[in-house]
């Protein structure tokens, strides 16, 4: 294999790799969702504690073709939202799917509360915590490395904070908005990377 060819299938596995994650998305069943803030600064998606979508857990279908998870977070219509500081968001959803998720993504934007990321406090899966990873670059908040994926048919449940620079808000205002999307591509980048690997271990010998 000549220098020119390798360089090529390197430059081809790695725009692979790049669509494949532009395309890594998931949609609820909306996709467009409401969720209530209560005065105490705490906002549940899915399960027991979401007055309007629980108490099952929310469905999320992975969709590459689909848009992502739009979430607006609404401050409680009789008393808004009166707090400093912290914000906590508790996300109960089930992959009604058929691929397995590998990590989590979300994109804060908008609302009348500014907010910001502070961290993820747990993840769990069928009620058990899991390991993970988190990387927090500006709006965007990515958990990722999972010591198990999420399988068809299982429920996840993410508790993360934020941070808050507004005190109070009135009632009924989307106080944020949040994209999120579950993708699987690590198995297949990892596929790929491996491919890679052989093709430099090659060259290599090619060379010697």
């Amino acid at each position: 294999m000549t220098r020119n060819t390798f360089i090529t299938l390197v430059a081809l596995s790695t725009s692979l790799l790049v669509a494949t994650a532009a395309l890594a998305q998931g949609t609820a069943t909306g996709p467009s969702t409401v969720h209530l803030a209560d005065n105490t600064g705490v906002a549940y998606a899915g399960g027991p504690n979401d007055t309007i979508n629980g108490p099952a857990p929310y469905p999320i279908d992975l969709d590459p073709t689909g848009p992502p998870w739009r979430k607006a977070i609404v401050s409680d219509p009789l008393t808004g939202f009166a707090g400093f500081g912290s914000f906590n968001m508790v996300e109960t959803v089930q992959n009604v799917g058929t691929e397995p998720w590998f990590d989590w993504h979300e994109d804060l934007f908008g609302g009348a509360l500014g907010v910001g990321w502070n961290g993820v406090l747990s993840v769990t899966v069928n009620g058990s915590p899991i390991t993970f990873n988190e990387t927090i670059l500006g709006n965007s908040l990515w958990i990722d490395t999972f010591s198990q994926p999420v399988l068809p048919g299982d429920v996840m449940t993410i508790d993360k904070t934020m941070i808050t620079t507004s005190n109070v808000v009135a009632p009924n205002v989307t106080l944020f908005e949040i994209l999120e999307y579950p993708t699987p591509e690590p198995g297949s980048a990892a596929l790929m990377g491996a491919g890679v690997l052989l093709l430099i271990r090659r060259v290599r010998r090619g060379a010697a």
